[in-house]
């Protein structure tokens, strides 16, 4: 039995998988191909040994996850060409493949002022961020890979079609035609 923040949770993620993850997103965060020097040495890293080698290693964070027996949530700071802080995260999973990939845009910021001199700007930005996000995990998800869009379709696509209460078929409708 493998304990938490041994990846066992994550063992179906390999690294080819990982490095899909991060070219798609890279194209969609840097339109233009370039990105600051800070991220391509993010990228430079060690392409040798296990996932859980290279994902316990910086330039990857590991943060504790809130949910007991549940391993870390890894993740990759690589921005994008208008706010540098966005990241690329790999968390447990309760789905078939152990893990899902998100985007966080870290941008939460519970101390802004709601009214204050750049909130309006900071609003734009939290928006154009989740734009991004939204799209690069589209492309994941188009791609085969695991993320919570994909989870969810494929969890609602294997349960049974419950029958519409009464109420939700209207007026005049017969039942079972609604």
């Amino acid at each position: 039995m493998a304990t938490p923040g041994k990846l066992a949770h994550q063992r179906d993620l390999g690294l080819d998988d990982l490095w899909q993850a991060i070219h798609l997103y890279m194209n969609l965060a840097y339109p233009e191909g370039k990105w600051p020097e800070p991220v391509a040495r993010r990228l430079n890293f060690a392409k040798a040994g296990s996932l859980l080698q290279i994902l316990n290693q910086r330039p990857f964070e590991k943060s504790p996850n809130m949910a007991p027996g549940n391993g870390p949530i890894f993740s990759l700071r690589l921005g994008n060409h208008f706010y540098p802080c966005m990241k690329l995260q790999i968390q447990p999973w309760p789905n078939p493949s152990k893990y899902l990939l998100s985007v966080n845009a870290h941008d939460q910021i519970s101390s802004l002022e709601p009214c204050g001199a750049d909130s309006e700007a900071f609003r734009a930005l939290q928006c154009r961020n989740q734009k991004l996000k939204e799209a690069i995990e589209h492309a994941w998800a188009e791609a085969g890979l695991p993320t919570f869009v994909r989870f969810l379709r494929n969890y609602l696509a294997a349960s049974p079609c419950m029958p519409e209460p009464d109420a939700a078929r209207g007026p005049g409708t017969p039942s079972g035609t609604g």
